[in-house]
């Protein structure tokens, strides 16, 4: 009798500490910060979130990455197959790190990152059918989903819809300018 129950105990603590172990991959996590984080060994930052779409731009280190999270009853999953990191280095200037992918299913977004410790107000982003694009920057980084025109656009061709764009400050002084690659 002493046997099964020890057999039994044993049983639930194992179950107990499985389950526990396993929670947060299996429910989600309760914080966007802590779902980020448990992709990477390394500490990570998050830098800008869009609710609405549901993605996040986070530090690691100096690489920025890109993500879609899923939000279900008050608990986050990030799905590590979606990130995609980038680094960017210059000699002329704070480097500026420009990228645009389609992402989460919710269509073509650009995002970027000023590697600078002066402080960015905005990004202007210029269109190459015209159409400029103020976007709030938060902590020196923007999100934005790509205008209806370009939303049909092969991930390939997206890095080619835009002329420029510009990190400008609060006085209104562009601080860098990048420029696709022609």
């Amino acid at each position: 009798m002493k046997k099964i129950i020890w057999i039994s105990i044993s049983l639930l603590v194992l179950l107990i500490a499985g389950l526990n172990l396993f929670w947060n991959r299996i429910f989600g996590y309760p914080t966007l910060d802590q779902a980020v984080q448990s992709n990477w060994k390394t500490p990570v930052k998050i830098v800008n979130v869009d609710q609405e779409n549901e993605l996040v731009l986070y530090l690691d280190e100096t690489q920025y990455v890109f993500a879609a999270y899923e939000q279900n009853r008050e608990r986050f999953h990030v799905d590590e197959d979606t990130e995609s990191g980038w680094t960017a280095s210059s000699d002329l200037g704070p480097a500026f790190l420009v990228v645009a992918e389609p992402k989460n299913n919710s269509g073509n977004f650009i995002w970027g990152a000023l590697y600078s410790d002066i402080s960015i107000a905005k990004f202007q982003i210029e269109y190459i059918n015209g159409e400029t694009l103020d976007v709030k920057a938060i902590n020196n980084t923007f999100i934005v989903k790509m205008p209806l025109a370009f939303q049909n656009e092969s991930e390939l061709s997206l890095m080619e819809t835009f002329n420029n764009i510009h990190a400008i400050d609060a006085n209104h002084k562009v601080i860098q300018s990048w420029k696709p690659e022609s």
